[in-house]
């Protein structure tokens, strides 16, 4: 994949020539989907169905960020509900014993006798 082009280059693609901007968003988000893990791709590809969906439906471009913004508000919600409900569930972290909680040790006696 190759680096983004400086801001300024940036902007005055959007104001110039906005097809040439998408056209390079669309080859960045592609690379980027297909340089991760086989198994994750089409989760990715469905997520970039979403996000392109809504950015569509929203025709100022703040309506789309703020709907994205809500989209990740609630995939990190639901992620920290899943990762709250297997703690409660017992699938906790392994006990480390401490010395309050360590059972006490036999000692034995190994004087001559």
């Amino acid at each position: 994949m190759q680096d983004l082009p400086d801001f300024d280059t940036l902007k005055n693609l959007a104001a110039e020539d906005p097809d040439a901007l998408e056209a390079l968003r669309q080859q960045h988000v592609d690379a980027l989907i297909s340089s991760a893990p086989a198994e994750h791709q089409r989760r990715l590809r469905g997520l970039q169905f979403q996000i392109d969906a809504q950015r569509q439906i929203h025709s100022q471009p703040m309506s789309a960020c703020i709907k994205i913004s809500q989209m990740m508000y609630e995939s990190f919600t639901e992620m920290r509900y899943l990762l709250n409900e297997m703690t409660d569930q017992g699938v906790q972290r392994p006990r480390v014993d401490t010395p309050a909680t360590a059972e006490p040790a036999k000692v034995l006696d190994f004087s001559a006798q």
